[in-house]
């Protein structure tokens, strides 16, 4: 039986942000028969963050959030069409920042779709598409490096923890909409069975936004050093988290 082609737009979007754009990779997009498993369609959403009036813009009922800025700034989307012969249970599932796996989410949800039945701007369908929602936030350890191996490690000395953190869509932290007072953000370091706290503050300009630093670890005995830096938004719930870890090896020779 001859299937109907019908359209799909989905978009993926951060929680408190805005869509994940081609600055942050995008997002991975997959399309399956909710009972079957069948892959229908699969792809990367391509485009921009969205407009600014995205941060701005008070809504109502029905009314679709603000994905273009006339005439270049389209929001991130990604379009299928599904040859359907008979309504079908479909899965939509994103997976993002692409550009950014350590922090990445997956949301999916289920819906019906009806042949030639369109959910896609156009013909009336409102603008923003199949719309996802990526939980979370970025967050990436600057320092101290993956695997750091010091020579001669000073174990008296403090070794400086720093991680940038953004939205799930890139955006910076620094001012309005997303202020630095709305997040925490902890290096949790485990040695040995014992795990140490230390808050990371945020580093004001001229440096670049969204860093957050802490000096105070000062490891004081050799050993693997295992760092693990969450960050917390206050007013969503977005958490995000990276890990990082410390050999300090005794120098050969050393007392």
């Amino acid at each position: 039986m001859p299937g109907t082609p019908t359209k799909i737009t989905v978009r993926v979007i951060a929680r408190d942000g805005k869509f994940l754009g081609d600055d942050i990779g995008g997002a991975l997009v997959t399309i399956r028969d909710a009972h079957t498993g069948e892959l229908l369609a699969s792809g990367r959403t391509h485009g921009g963050s969205g407009p600014a009036a995205l941060m701005t813009t008070k809504l109502c009922r029905n009314e679709p959030i603000p994905t273009q800025d006339p005439p270049n700034n389209d929001a991130s989307r990604f379009d299928a069409v599904l040859n359907l012969s008979a309504p079908r249970l479909v899965e939509i599932s994103a997976f993002g920042p692409i550009a950014a796996q350590q922090s990445a989410n997956r949301e999916t949800v289920t819906t019906w779709v009806y042949p030639g039945k369109d959910i896609s701007p156009g013909n009336g369908y409102r603008e923003d598409g199949f719309l996802l929602e990526i939980p979370g936030l970025l967050v990436q350890v600057l320092n101290p490096p993956q695997h750091h191996l010091p020579n001669n490690p000073n174990l008296q000395q403090p070794i400086p923890i720093q991680a940038n953190v953004t939205m799930m869509c890139g955006c910076p932290i620094a001012k309005t909409p997303w202020p630095q007072t709305d997040f925490e953000v902890v290096a949790s370091v485990l040695h040995n069975g014992v795990q140490k706290d230390f808050p990371l503050q945020f580093v004001p300009p001229p440096s670049p936004p969204s860093q957050f630093q802490t000096t105070q670890w000062i490891p004081g005995e050799y050993g693997v050093y295992e760092i693990t830096v969450h960050a917390y938004q206050k007013t969503t719930g977005n958490t995000g988290i990276d890990r990082t870890t410390v050999n300090l090896q005794k120098p050969s020779g050393a007392a």
